[in-house]
């Protein structure tokens, strides 16, 4: 089983990330998407270069999460009290509390 997540459709600058993933759904212009253990790491390193501001990639696996954002990455396990910390930076990042519902993430990491 590989990490799970989902890339907004127009959140990044280049396409070519898109080569590390396996995009399992396009629905409502969100990209459902699996990315193999053994990309994880060069995923994680262009997602952060590439994804514009306003926008975050999350990744999912056995309770851990990655938050990813421009130039910027967060993990947590599932019940860390500082989930907030992401949601702050991306805040500043120009982006509405109210869309970086993260907790809910552990359970639907698509949605």
């Amino acid at each position: 089983m590989g990490w799970k997540g989902f890339i907004t459709e127009g959140s990044l600058e280049e396409e070519s990330l898109l080569e590390l993933v396996s995009i399992l759904e396009r629905k409502k212009g969100r990209l459902k998407i699996e990315v193999d253990e053994n990309n994880k790491e060069k995923f994680i390193t262009e997602a952060i270069k590439k994804i514009k501001l306003k926008f975050f990639i999350p990744l999912v696996k056995e309770g851990v999460i990655y938050i990813l954002f421009k130039d910027r990455m967060f993990k947590f396990s599932k019940g860390y009290p500082e989930l907030e910390t992401a949601r702050k930076y991306g805040e500043t990042m120009g982006i509405p509390a109210e869309k970086m519902y993260f907790e809910l993430l552990f359970e639907n990491p698509f949605e």
